[in-house]
């Protein structure tokens, strides 16, 4: 395997929807209730959050194979146990990527305001954290903030100028299926999560829970979309598209009722990121209808 296409895959390019979802969601959402808006601001946010994540990946692998999370290719992350790249190699990318995005920001910012300094700066701050949150039972809260709460708020300030709170209305129709792909991951990992004496979510809440908690976070989105139409808070036709997701959701629920029978999930998490990319499609594609109805 050449040396380029070995630090693209150490990256995990599979999980790199959960980044795109909020940015292109959140663009299209924000076309509809601020006319107006930078619309083409949205594909220079998308780039900034990809980079952010493949550094945030890396810093992730770096510090799961320090502490002994990650020993088998087959089942975690292959960068430094499958070989990809070494110990050393994956921590200089992460910091490397890092700082490019973090440049990236600085200059989005002097475009834009100050307000997305402070937001690029919590998102960074997440990142470079995100393996201490993760081994003590708060990586989820970490996702939800850096993949959710803070890319649709700094979408929205990029395309508008404006810090608008009423764009975190679509933050929950995509949120929640990026942290089952965290929680499908740990969830797989308890035990050799309880070698590495680390404390994750899902080993604080136990097998059943852990499922109980998979179920919701994959089902909330469309059970948000229902809600939001119904109020008036979003197009009916993004109801349409959520609920053509489902059906991914539904084969994924099934693989993880299985795992309480004795099944496997080693691919949960990957299953899910495509969840996300399937959502993202549906729900972009039901975006794209309204404008030609």
């Amino acid at each position: 395997m050449n040396t380029l296409k070995r630090y693209f895959i150490a990256t995990r390019p599979w999980s790199f929807p959960v980044s795109i979802a909020p940015v292109f969601l959140t663009g299209e959402y924000i076309n509809i209730i601020y006319p107006g808006a930078q619309a083409g601001s949205c594909l220079w946010a998308v780039l900034g959050i990809i980079i952010f994540h493949a550094a945030s990946n890396l810093f992730s692998d770096y510090y799961d194979y320090k502490k002994g999370v990650d020993t088998d290719p087959s089942i975690g992350s292959p960068t430094i146990t499958g070989k990809l790249l070494t110990a050393r190699q994956t921590i200089i990318y992460a910091w490397i990527l890092l700082v490019i995005a973090t440049i990236n920001g600085l200059v989005m910012a002097y475009f834009t305001g100050w307000p997305l300094l402070v937001i690029g700066g919590i998102g960074a701050l997440l990142i470079i954290l995100y393996p201490w949150f993760k081994y003590h039972a708060l990586g989820d809260l970490d996702i939800f903030l850096t993949f959710g709460i803070l890319p649709t708020l700094g979408t929205a300030f990029v395309m508008t100028g404006q810090i608008l709170w009423s764009s975190l209305w679509i933050t929950l129709s995509f949120a929640t299926i990026t942290v089952a792909v965290l929680h499908a991951n740990n969830t797989r990992d308890c035990g050799r999560d309880g070698n590495a004496h680390i404390h994750t979510f899902a080993m604080l809440i136990g097998p059943k829970a852990s499922q109980l908690v998979y179920y919701i976070e994959v089902w909330l989105p469309i059970c948000w979309v229902l809600l939001c139409v119904c109020l008036g808070k979003m197009p009916w036709p993004l109801l349409i598209g959520s609920a053509c997701a489902s059906l991914i959701a539904f084969r994924n629920t099934k693989v993880m009722k299985a795992w309480g029978h004795g099944g496997s999930i080693d691919k949960l998490d990957q299953m899910t990121a495509q969840h996300q990319l399937t959502n993202l499609i549906f729900l972009l594609i039901a975006f794209f209808a309204m404008r030609i109805l």
